[in-house]
């Protein structure tokens, strides 16, 4: 119970941080700004429990007691984190496929002709923005006049590629 309590509590106070954070100004690089939120929470939480006095009781939970509980308590926090941040990526930019559904769920009840599916549709909608993404994120650059991986996105492709091979996934598809 004092892993989950402390670990959920750390997690609920970078959150609530997050969001005040986002109300003053969205940061340019959302991602590395919620990792850096939720590091820094997690470490100034840990210190701060950690010199508490062992027989501390802080709305009526135990702290913890031991290394091992610190561990367990930064692994849990860590799982929740990186969970978190990959569904903020999902949420932050609209995929291709939820702009496509937005398309049609507004041209209801009559329904979007395909012509005008098509004019809405263009890569000014649905490529660009992921590539300003990209670059954005250093996971590549441009050279001269192309677009070359960087360290950063080799590595994140490579994950991508590893996990295909394993599940004997085509390197095609979306």
């Amino acid at each position: 119970m004092i892993i989950l309590f402390w670990g959920s509590a750390l997690f609920v106070f970078a959150f609530l941080l997050h969001l005040m954070l986002w109300k003053i100004r969205v940061p340019k690089r959302q991602t590395k700004a919620i990792l850096q939120i939720f590091l820094a929470v997690l470490f100034i939480g840990i210190i701060i429990l950690w010199n508490m006095p062992n027989d501390s009781v802080l709305w009526q939970i135990a702290l913890p007691v031991g290394l091992l509980e610190y561990i367990h308590i930064v692994l849990f926090f860590i799982s929740l984190k990186l969970a978190y941040m990959i569904t903020y990526s999902a949420i932050e930019a609209d995929s291709p496929s939820l702009v496509i559904m937005m398309a049609i769920a507004n041209a209801e009840p009559k329904g979007l002709e395909k012509k005008d599916f098509d004019e809405l549709m263009t890569d000014d909608k649905l490529v660009k923005p992921r590539i300003k993404d990209i670059l954005l994120n250093k996971m590549a650059e441009i050279v001269g006049d192309k677009y070359v991986l960087t360290p950063k996105g080799a590595v994140f492709v490579g994950i991508f590629i590893i996990y295909r091979k394993i599940m004997k996934i085509s390197r095609k598809g979306g």
